[in-house]
């Protein structure tokens, strides 16, 4: 794994960013925080020492599905963009470092260790002062649509593990493609620059974020190539489920519908799906009262959870702040005070 870094000293060399794709060189915290916003998301911006001198500059290049950028402060700052809701974004210090806090996570970020952000978990980050990232952001819905090819029946969005470590065989080989697609940039009559080539080059590099970072796609990408040979009640009870979400539903509904006994049903789910009928109904419905959270501003979380069966909401509110980071009430708070600010 001898993959080059992505460092100053090779964005130098390789000419991407220059005075034709400057956005901005600011002195003003408001402004740069305002045209930053407009390339990625609205967000706070603060420096660490409040009244220091500030500085910033961005360039930015976009190519097909990929926007490409360089951004870097004179100041140690704060960056709370919250949630990105509709975009990925990889992050790859060039120089110096960042301090990610991610959902539950905090880790140091540099650059051998970049960050990979997915939509729908908060972000908080401290960038130091002179130490320039180079940005890929993906759309969420143009990821999704290449995950849905290799998963017809997945309809999550996918959350990755956000240490994005370039010493890993996953991590080295997203790393030659980001060289590659840098060096495309720096030539004018590069083979990337045709239409095929370009497509085919980003679905290999997001096959190569799918397939060689962490995620829970990958798993439920693996759990399906197991039920292609799976019992066909299995199969059933899924589909059962799905359609009868809002349904009082228990294991003896479920093994009654599948036409088996409770006990091969769930001894099928545990083999095949490394789940419990009833978890994998309850994951479902947690997913839904998210959604329904992030999204209805006239509903009380207490109706939410009651509409989606969690009747103690004690545990539901372990439960969900367990797999989103936050519980139900900060989501739901964001969304009826509007500090979730939507891309258009």
């Amino acid at each position: 794994m001898n993959s080059v870094d992505i460092n100053s000293e090779y964005l130098k060399k390789s000419h991407v960013f220059s005075t034709s794709n400057l956005l901005f060189n600011h002195q003003d915290l408001k402004e740069t925080c305002k045209n930053v916003g407009e390339i990625l998301k609205p967000h706070l911006l603060k420096t660490e020492i409040k009244n220091s001198e500030f500085s910033a500059t961005m360039h930015h290049v976009k190519t097909g599905l990929l926007s490409l950028s360089r951004l870097e402060y004179g100041a140690d700052v704060h960056i709370e963009p919250d949630y990105l809701d509709h975009f990925y974004l990889i992050q790859i210090p060039v120089q110096g470092y960042a301090e990610i806090e991610y959902a539950k996570q905090k880790f140091i970020s540099y650059t051998r260790v970049a960050s990979i952000i997915s939509p729908d978990l908060p972000l908080k980050m401290r960038w130091k002062k002179d130490a320039p990232q180079l940005m890929l952001k993906i759309n969420k819905s143009d990821f999704l649509h290449h995950v849905q090819q290799n998963l017809p029946h997945y309809e999550n969005t996918p959350i990755f593990n956000p240490k994005l470590d370039f010493s890993t065989l996953g991590g080295s080989y997203f790393l030659q493609l980001m060289t590659t697609l840098i060096d495309a940039l720096s030539v004018k009559n590069h083979p990337l620059h045709h239409p095929i080539a370009l497509k085919q080059f980003e679905s290999s590099l997001f096959n190569a974020l799918l397939y060689g970072q962490e995620n829970d796609a990958l798993n439920a990408i693996n759990r399906y190539q197991e039920k292609l040979v799976s019992p066909h009640f299995i199969k059933r009870t899924e589909c059962y489920i799905r359609e009868n979400l809002h349904e009082p539903l228990n294991i003896e509904i479920l093994a009654k519908n599948a036409g088996v006994s409770t006990r091969t049903l769930f001894s099928g789910f545990k083999n095949f799906l490394g789940t419990t009928p009833m978890a994998y109904l309850k994951d479902l419905r947690l997913e839904k009262a998210h959604q329904e959270l992030r999204n209805s501003e006239y509903q009380s979380v207490t109706d939410i959870a009651y509409k989606w069966g969690f009747t103690h909401l004690g545990r539901f509110s372990q439960e969900y702040k367990r797999r989103y980071g936050e519980l139900p009430s900060s989501t739901h708070k964001c969304t009826q005070t509007g500090q979730i600010i939507r891309l258009s």
